[in-house]
C-alpha cells in the first residue's frame, strides 16, 4: 500500500510540476506582452513604466533595476523590432513567479503541525500553485474592479512586487529555520545570510520589511519578557539593522524634497479611492481566511492562541492593513495606494496557514466515526471549501483574462 501510495504522489507531482511549467511559461507571455505596452487598457501594466525609469531615467528605484539595466545590454534585436532585453525580462520574472510557487509549497510543508515527509508532496505543490491564483471574491458593484479596490496577494502588472513576493517567501522559511534555534545559538553566517536575505528584498521593495519587522519585534519583546537572554535577542533582532538603513535609503529617493512626493496619515483615503464599500471588499479579499479564523475561534480559541505560526501570520496581515488604513502618499503618487503592497503579502500568508488550518480540520473530521463528526464542523468545512473555490475561480479568470490582453483594472 506504500509503494502504491508513493506511485500515485510522484504521478501527481509529476503533473503538478508539468503544471507549474507550463503556468511559468504562460507569465513569460503575459510579461513580455506587458513590456510593449504604451497606453490603453490592452496588457497594461507598471513594468514598461519600470524599464524606461532606469533605461531612459536612470532612476535606481528599485534593485530590479540593475537586473533590467544589465539585460538590456544584451545586444540584439527580435524579429517584431523589440529590444531583446524585453524579452530577457519576461523570462526573469517568469522565472520569480514560478519560483514564488515552489517557495509557497514549501512554506505548506513547513506550516504542518506534524510532519511525516520532508519532501514536497503532490497537495504541497497544488496548494502552492492554487495559493498563487487566489484573487477576492468578486461581487459587481462592491469596487471599481476585480483588483482596483480590493486587496489581493496574486499581483501579476507590478514586476517589484513579483520579485518581492519571491524574497519575501524567501525570508520567511529562512526565519522560521532560526527561529527555533535562535534561543541557543545561530551561527555568523546563519546571522549574515537572513541579513542578506531581508536587506535583498528590502531594496527589490521595502514593503516586505514594513509588514514582517514589527512581527518579528513583537515575538522578541515576548521572549525577553519570558527571561530569553537579552544577547541573544538582540542578536536575531539586529538582522534588520541593515534592512532599515535601505529603507531610509529608499525614503530619500521616493520621498527627498525634489520628488514633489511625500506621505502623510489619512485613515481610509487609499481605501476609499475605488471602492463605495471599503471595508465589505477588504472582507471579500481575505474571505477564507476570516471565515476559518472564526470558524477556529469558535472551535478552539485556547489552542490558536498558543501558536506561534498562526499568530504571527495574522500579525502580519493586522499591521499590513493598518498601514493601508492609516498611511496615503501625496504629490504625483498620492493615488498610486503603494502603501499596499505590504498588505498584499501578509495576505498571501494567512491563506497559506488557513489552508493548513482547514486541511488540518478536515482531516480531524475523517478519523471521527459515526456520531462523533459533528454536522456543524462538517457544514463550516464544506462551506469554506466552497469560499476557497470562490477565490481560486476569480484568480484563474482574472489571470486568464489578463493573457487574452484585458486591463488589471478589469472593469466588468
Amino acid at each position: 500500500m506504500k509503494k502504491s501510495h508513493g506511485g500515485y504522489n510522484n504521478i501527481g507531482k509529476a503533473i503538478i510540476h508539468t503544471m507549474i511549467v507550463l503556468y511559468g511559461l504562460s507569465m513569460v507571455f503575459l510579461f513580455y506582452k506587458q513590456t510593449g505596452w504604451s497606453g490603453g487598457a490592452v496588457y497594461e501594466s507598471d513594468l514598461p513604466v519600470h524599464i524606461r525609469m532606469i533605461i531612459e531615467d536612470g532612476w535606481y528605484y528599485s534593485l530590479t533595476a540593475f537586473v533590467y539595466q544589465a539585460l538590456y545590454q544584451i545586444p540584439f534585436v527580435l524579429p517584431d523590432g523589440a529590444p531583446f532585453g524585453n524579452l530577457a525580462i519576461a523570462f526573469f520574472l517568469g522565472l520569480c513567479g514560478t519560483v514564488s510557487v515552489y517557495l509557497t509549497a514549501c512554506l505548506l510543508r513547513e506550516t504542518q503541525m506534524t510532519r511525516e515527509e520532508r519532501s514536497l508532496t503532490a497537495w504541497h505543490l497544488l496548494g502552492g500553485l492554487l495559493l498563487n491564483f487566489v484573487m477576492p471574491c468578486y461581487i459587481r458593484g462592491i469596487a471599481d474592479g476585480r483588483y482596483i479596490g480590493m486587496e489581493s496577494a496574486s499581483i501579476w502588472h507590478n514586476s517589484t512586487y513579483i520579485v518581492m513576493k519571491m524574497a519575501g517567501l524567501f525570508c520567511i522559511l529562512y526565519y522560521g529555520k532560526l527561529e527555533k534555534k535562535y534561543r541557543q545559538r545561530i551561527s555568523v553566517a546563519e546571522w549574515i545570510i537572513f541579513t542578506l536575505l531581508l536587506s535583498l528584498c528590502t531594496a527589490v521593495k521595502p514593503s516586505f520589511l514594513l509588514v514582517f519587522a514589527p512581527v518579528m519585534a513583537i515575538f522578541l519583546l515576548v521572549d525577553l519578557i519570558r527571561r530569553t537572554p537579552f544577547q541573544k535577542v538582540f542578536v536575531f533582532g539586529s538582522t534588520v539593522f541593515v534592512p532599515l538603513l535601505v529603507v531610509w535609503f529608499q525614503n530619500m529617493i521616493l520621498f527627498g524634497r525634489e520628488t514633489g512626493n511625500g506621505w502623510e496619515i489619512r485613515p481610509g483615503y487609499a481605501l476609499s479611492l475605488h471602492s463605495a464599500y471599503p471595508l465589505l471588499s477588504a472582507a471579500l479579499s481575505i474571505f477564507f481566511p476570516l471565515a476559518l479564523l472564526l470558524i477556529l475561534l469558535f472551535i478552539s480559541r485556547r489552542e490558536l492562541l498558543t501558536e506561534r505560526q498562526f499568530l504571527g501570520t495574522w500579525l502580519m496581515a493586522v499591521v499590513g492593513f493598518l498601514e493601508v488604513f492609516l498611511f496615503t502618499e501625496t504629490g504625483d503618487r498620492a493615488g498610486d495606494g503603494n502603501f499596499m503592497w505590504g498588505y498584499s503579502f501578509a495576505i498571501l500568508m494567512i491563506f497559506v496557514i488557513s489552508l493548513t488550518k482547514w486541511a488540518e480540520m478536515g482531516k480531524g473530521i475523517l478519523r471521527k466515526k459515526g456520531t462523533q463528526r459533528c454536522l456543524p464542523e462538517i457544514g463550516a468545512f464544506v462551506f469554506s471549501a466552497l469560499v476557497l473555490l470562490w477565490h481560486i475561480y476569480c484568480g484563474i479568470y482574472f489571470y486568464v483574462h489578463l493573457l487574452q490582453g484585458v486591463s488589471y483594472y478589469m472593469w466588468d
